[in-house]
């Protein structure tokens, strides 16, 4: 018993730390993202240069089934502005640009960086963590993805925030191929599907018991 759960404490500190980049070696228009409440999800971004991110945030509209998770992670006790960035949680919302660090922050801690990884080969993603690459190919050059995500920063224009269908995912992948798309959230629905189809079986095989 003791040991399976060192084994499965293993995996996920090794799941953590895969595809672990330095910021120093992160290139212009870079799928980023880092890890937040304990692993159990993460937050994407594009790398647009000189030590900045623009990613997306919740909205003032926000629309999600689990809303108390994406308020906060762990309550953030900074309430000024960041210093370099001028970034302020509480009021900076949707798309938004702010430097490295306030990216990586989750509560008091700061988060290693992770980069996302296109055209991976149908077999090889179906073993993949979700959330962490995808088969869809990405085309553009580096400096048209930091174009079109410096035009949705600008005009804040990527809508409302929501878990399923409109996340932070769905707007890095959106700047790199055109397509919005998140794995982690079809993955979700994929498994709240399943569970729903085993208690349509298990109700009716306790109908037909009946």
């Amino acid at each position: 018993m003791v040991m399976t759960i060192i084994n499965k404490i293993l995996t996920i500190l090794m799941q953590l730390m895969w595809k672990v980049v330095r910021p120093e070696d992160l290139e212009l228009g870079d799928h980023v993202y880092r890890y937040g409440w304990y692993g159990l999800y993460s937050h994407h971004g594009i790398y647009i240069g000189e030590g900045y991110v623009i990613h997306f945030t919740q909205t003032k509209s926000q629309k999600t089934i689990f809303p108390s998770l994406f308020k906060t992670s762990y309550k953030q006790e900074v309430s000024s502005s960041c210093p370099k960035c001028g970034y302020q949680e509480s009021i900076n919302c949707g798309v938004v640009k702010t430097c490295l660090n306030c990216f990586r922050r989750d509560g008091k801690k700061l988060r290693s960086l992770h980069r996302y990884e296109y055209g991976w080969p149908l077999l090889r993603f179906k073993f993949a963590r979700r959330g962490t690459c995808t088969t869809l190919l990405n085309t553009k050059l580096p400096r048209q993805v930091v174009n079109k995500a410096s035009e949705l920063h600008v005009d804040n224009s990527f809508g409302d925030y929501n878990l399923i269908n409109n996340n932070c995912e769905h707007f890095a992948t959106y700047c790199q191929t055109n397509y919005r798309a998140s794995e982690r959230a079809a993955f979700f629905c994929e498994c709240v599907g399943k569970i729903k189809e085993a208690e349509e079986w298990t109700v009716k095989k306790l109908l037909q018991r009946n």
